[in-house]
């Protein structure tokens, strides 16, 4: 929902001009680029849907500071938008780390190209809300960034809830295969 107003919210609201705006998205980027596999191993190490709320907190704290923002420094931009890049990253990988778990292995390829599909109607659903919320005044200030942040937050908390239960099902999915391994160890015929 944010993502397609950034340039413009970060032009015309955070006064950062055209020409830095690379420096922005590099920055990010390659502070990406060490994160992500960080966050991975923590994720693996502390549990999936333990990351998925950590990066969740992260991301709403960041989105509801960045989305209210006025005219800043490009490094204190560049600052809260590694943040926020880092709780979304989060989000996502432990997700999709938890997804994968869902469907039984002969059926995971599959399973991912209809999640793949979901995943890009929803980005269109949600840029189409998005625009409905924002509005852009003849400066090219975009009015309502804040209630747009507003929502985000919301859906990140409905996730949150929505994970809850894909992770009781995983869960509960795993015991049901590591109970008669554990059997068949302890009992051997």
């Amino acid at each position: 929902m944010l993502m397609p107003f950034g340039s413009a919210f970060g032009v015309h609201n955070l006064g950062i001009s055209i020409t830095q705006l690379p420096y922005l998205y590099m920055a990010t980027g390659v502070c990406m680029l060490f994160a992500s596999p960080m966050i991975g191993k923590l994720s693996d190490k502390i549990g999936k849907y333990k990351m998925f709320i950590i990066g969740s907190v992260i991301t709403s704290i960041m989105t509801l500071i960045y989305c209210n923002l006025g005219v800043t420094p490009l490094w204190i931009i560049i600052i809260l938008n590694v943040f926020l890049f880092v709780g979304i990253t989060a989000r996502m990988i432990s997700a999709s780390a938890l997804m994968t778990a869902v469907p039984d292995l002969h059926d995971r390829g599959a399973f991912m190209g209809v999640n793949a599909s979901i995943q890009q109607i929803a980005g269109g659903v949600a840029s189409i809300i998005a625009g409905m919320i924002v509005k852009e005044t003849a400066s090219g200030y975009l009015d309502n960034y804040g209630t747009l942040g507003n929502v985000v937050v919301l859906a990140v908390i409905l996730t949150i809830f929505l994970m809850y239960n894909l992770h009781r099902y995983i869960s509960g999915k795993q015991q049901q295969v590591t109970v008669p391994v554990a059997k068949a160890l302890e009992d051997p015929v």
